[in-house]
């Protein structure tokens, strides 16, 4: 398998034409204990359990747990204890960072750099999102996810007046803030002596640059293209789970771990309805049956319900 360079643009060495596959989401029994005091049974939609909230997190504090919660539900095998320790260093992080509440050009550009200090250490392609904040391993998927989080974070903090958008091309993702004076931004997460760009003309050739890369790209019949009519897609914090479980599907589905590229897969297309999803889904399902690891009689049923959900 070729090693490219962007997350989103993914190569599967011998892809046929693909179709769709569905799986009903398992339920998992989480439970929550605050203060010693078993409060309530969580049924979640994930195979993890939920990460315990306890009262004293502020308000802020607790959305932010319940958000990287559901992105470290993407990395395989994540238990509570590695969820608890991921979320308390990005928490502590966002405490101790410190803004200037006049200037939302400097906060902003030592926050590129703070993050890319402290988390972004090494790219690796497919990195999941808790391999990033435990260990510094990142791609352009999980470093802008990052990112958003805490410009959500420091926009409340500050009371400023930007606005951000996790851009989505076909090959690539990176970050692009509007500021209150009109002015722009890009973070680019995978370039830490260039990523922060903030002149117009920096911008324009940036764009531009990335335009050019994902038309010539996704030329190759070989890929599976996360959007095929439009060359750029804004996903928001509540839709980018999707993308991190598709990111890791895959990952599992090029080493040939065929049944957790499916449940990835699944889990993304639980998320969002999205041709490429439904792609992996299909191939991983089809991949099983030629492996023999399940039966044709299983095939076609679990096919058949791919057909009704999706439809």
């Amino acid at each position: 398998m070729k090693h490219i360079k962007y997350p989103l643009y993914y190569r599967i060495d011998f892809l046929p034409r693909l179709e769709t596959t569905f799986f009903s989401k398992k339920k998992a029994v989480s439970f929550v204990l605050c203060l010693f005091t078993l409060t309530t049974l969580v049924f979640s939609s994930s195979f993890s359990f939920a990460f315990p909230i306890c009262s004293s997190k502020s308000h802020n504090e607790q959305k932010m747990s319940s958000r990287l919660s559901n992105f470290l539900d993407a990395h395989d095998s994540i238990t509570p204890e590695m969820k608890e320790i991921a979320i308390q260093r990005v928490i502590d992080f966002n405490k101790g960072f410190k803004i200037t509440p006049t200037n939302e050009v400097k906060t902003l550009r030592r926050l590129f750099f703070a993050v890319q200090e402290t988390f972004l250490k090494e790219y690796v392609l497919y990195s999941s999102f808790f391999e990033t904040i435990d260990s510094g391993k990142f791609d352009c998927l999980t470093g802008s996810v990052l990112y958003a989080v805490f410009l959500e974070e420091i926009k409340q903090k500050g009371n400023f007046d930007y606005t951000y958008q996790i851009v989505q091309m076909p090959t690539h993702v990176f970050i692009k803030i509007a500021l209150s004076d009109k002015s722009e931004m890009i973070f680019e997460s995978t370039n830490f002596d260039k990523g922060f760009i903030a002149t117009q003309k920096g911008i324009e050739f940036y764009l531009q640059e990335q335009t050019k890369k994902a038309q010539e790209e996704t030329q190759n019949e070989n890929v599976v293209v996360l959007d095929k009519q439009e060359l750029n897609n804004l996903v928001t914090l509540e839709t980018a789970s999707a993308l991190l479980y598709f990111n890791q599907g895959v990952l599992f589905f090029n080493q040939r771990k065929f049944g957790k590229s499916l449940k990835m897969a699944q889990n993304a297309f639980s998320y969002q309805k999205n041709e490429a999803f439904y792609d992996l889904m299909t191939l991983s399902l089809k991949e099983l049956l030629k492996n023999n690891s399940i039966s044709e009689k299983e095939y076609k049923i679990n096919f058949k319900r791919i057909d009704l959900v999706s439809n």
